[in-house]
């Protein structure tokens, strides 16, 4: 191993794991040499080498097991999103975050219909809405968003594109808060779930007809709402 320069030590340790990792020097489930052996060989000191570790975990590089030793994990999207967004490195717009919901939505939809929609997938729908119904006759908000996420996410799940997929879980605890706010910002302004609550049986309905037309237009609504919703929040700020 080569020894590193001593200077902006942290990045250029997890540079090297990073690039070990990719090129397969350590594979996934393997375990990295111990903190030692790695500060002996890169001639780095251990807490460097530890803060350097730590991000690698963040980033979803690496995960650390009390007892055991740091493990090379398989290349998770929803890890290296959720830092990038947790550092700010991405973009916070709730609109541009609402717009890619939406288009992967559309997206999966419009798949779904063209190949089939699996009656049990329709059912997984239905149970969603029926939840969401009754947590807003309780107004138990945190089992209506609980419900919404997985509404949503079942959505995306309809066109069993592994890839589609993929990238709806990477970025859906990026939309989670958005999520939140947009169902909180609507029961506000009109004192009630009803609107929250159409669009998704407008959602639903339009699935079961397989009915792609209104399933858009369901979409294309719920972005504008939305969309005035923080246009008016931000001109009262």
């Amino acid at each position: 191993m080569k020894k590193l320069v001593k200077t902006n030590l942290t990045d250029q340790i997890f540079n090297y794991i990073q690039e070990e990792i990719i090129k397969g020097t350590w594979k996934p489930g393997e375990k990295l040499p111990s903190e030692n052996e790695l500060s002996e060989s890169l001639g780095v000191s251990r807490m460097s080498l530890r803060s350097a570790i730590q991000r690698c975990s963040a980033m979803g590089l690496t995960e650390t097991r009390v007892g055991e030793g740091t493990f090379v994990r398989s290349f998770n999207l929803r890890s290296y999103f959720s830092e990038l967004y947790r550092m700010k490195l991405l973009g916070r717009d709730p609109n541009e975050i609402n717009d890619l919901r939406c288009v992967l939505q559309i997206a999966s939809a419009r798949l779904a219909i063209a190949d089939g929609i699996a009656e049990s997938d329709l059912q997984v729908l239905i149970d969603l809405s029926k939840t969401m119904e009754q947590a807003a006759a309780d107004s138990d908000m945190d089992t209506f968003h609980e419900a919404d996420i997985q509404f949503h996410r079942a959505v995306c799940e309809l066109c069993k594109n592994e890839l589609l997929f993929m990238i709806y879980d990477a970025v859906e605890s990026l939309m989670d808060d958005v999520t939140r706010e947009n169902v909180e910002r609507s029961v506000r302004s009109t004192s009630s779930f009803d609107l929250v609550l159409s669009h998704h049986r407008e959602m639903l309905e339009s699935l079961c007809a397989r009915d792609m037309e209104r399933f858009t237009k369901a979409q294309m609504d719920s972005r504008e709402r939305s969309r005035r919703y923080y246009a008016s929040s931000q001109q009262n700020a």
